[in-house]
């Protein structure tokens, strides 16, 4: 099947050709799971040493950011991997259209 009559985006075509390597599913999972210990290790290591609310308040605001650029990334993804399947489901559709028109 070429990728060119289903009209792909060029994340969509990243998405296809990536769609088979887990591995860079399991590293994407793990740089989530790295930085929030990461985060936690380091307020829990440094708070008693300053404790400062301003600090904290770094800490709480760095953990919320990163948390929302993971969470935007991720629904990024979905939302291109749902146009992906679309189109997919699509292009099938009018195979098997095509398909039963040539019977």
């Amino acid at each position: 099947m070429k990728q060119d009559t289903l009209g792909l985006s060029a994340t969509e075509k990243l998405l296809l050709e990536r769609s088979w390597d887990l591995s860079i599913t399991r590293r994407r999972v793990r740089y989530v799971v790295v930085s929030a210990l990461v985060l936690a290790a380091a307020l829990v290591v440094v708070s008693p040493l300053l404790q400062s609310w301003v600090f904290l308040l770094f800490f709480g605001v760095a953990y919320v950011l990163v948390t929302a650029w993971e969470r935007v990334a991720w629904a990024r993804t979905i939302i291109a991997y749902k146009g992906l399947i679309q189109k997919l489901a699509s292009r099938i559709e009018q195979l098997e259209t095509a398909g039963a028109s040539g019977r």
